[in-house]
C-alpha cells in the first residue's frame, strides 16, 4: 500500500513540475493531456490487478507467478477415466432396464437382461464409443420355442449383437 501511495505522489509531482516548466506553445495541450493520463493510470493501476484481469508488470514475473498464471498454467486438459468408465457403466445399466421393459412389452415373458460391452477400437472425433458385444436374456418363466426365436431375431435385428438366451 505504501508503494502505491508513493507512486501516485511521485507521478503527480513529476506531472505538475513538467506542466509548470512547459513553455506555452502548440504541444503544451498534448503534453498536459499525457500527464493527466499518466496520473489516472497510476491511480487505477491496482484495480484490474485485484479483479484478477491483469497480471503485474514485475521484472521477476516469471519467478513470482500470480494466481492467474497458476490457474491457466495447464495447457492440456486431461479426462477423468474413472468418471468416464462410471458414466458408461451407468448408461449400460439404464439401457439394460430399458431393454428389459421393451422385451416385456413386446413379448409375454418376464426376463432379466445383461449387456456385455466394450469400447470400440475406432476413435471418433469426440471420444470412444460403447459397443455392445452381447446381450444375455435370462427367462424367468417358461415360454415356447417360437417366442424364443422371435425374441432372438428381434434383439439381433435391433441391437446388432450376439444374443444369448438362458
Amino acid at each position: 500500500m505504501n508503494g502505491y501511495i508513493v507512486s501516485i505522489i511521485g507521478t503527480v509531482l513529476v506531472c505538475s513540475v513538467l506542466t509548470a516548466v512547459l513553455p506555452q506553445g502548440k504541444t503544451t495541450g498534448v503534453i498536459k493531456g499525457m500527464a493527466r493520463l499518466a496520473c489516472v493510470v497510476a491511480i487505477i493501476a491496482p484495480i484490474p490487478k485485484y479483479l484478477g484481469k491483469w497480471t503485474s508488470f514485475d521484472v521477476n514475473h516469471e519467478k513470482n507467478p500470480t494466481q492467474a498464471d497458476i490457474n491457466f498454467s495447464q495447457q492440456v486438459i486431461q479426462t477423468d477415466d474413472t468418471f468416464i468408465k462410471y458414466y458408461c457403466e451407468m448408461r449400460i445399466r439404464n439401457t439394460e432396464a430399458a431393454l428389459k421393459s421393451e422385451i416385456e412389452n413386446q413379448f409375454p415373458i418376464e426376463v432379466e437382461t445383461n449387456i456385455d460391452w466394450r469400447f470400440t477400437e475406432e476413435k471418433t472425433v469426440d471420444s470412444d464409443q460403447i459397443q455392445i458385444v452381447s446381450i444375455t436374456v435370462k427367462l424367468l418363466n417358461s415360454c415356447n420355442q417360437e417366442t424364443i426365436e422371435a425374441l432372438t431375431k428381434y434383439l439381433t435385428k435391433n441391437y446388432c449383437s450376439e444374443v444369448i438366451i438362458e
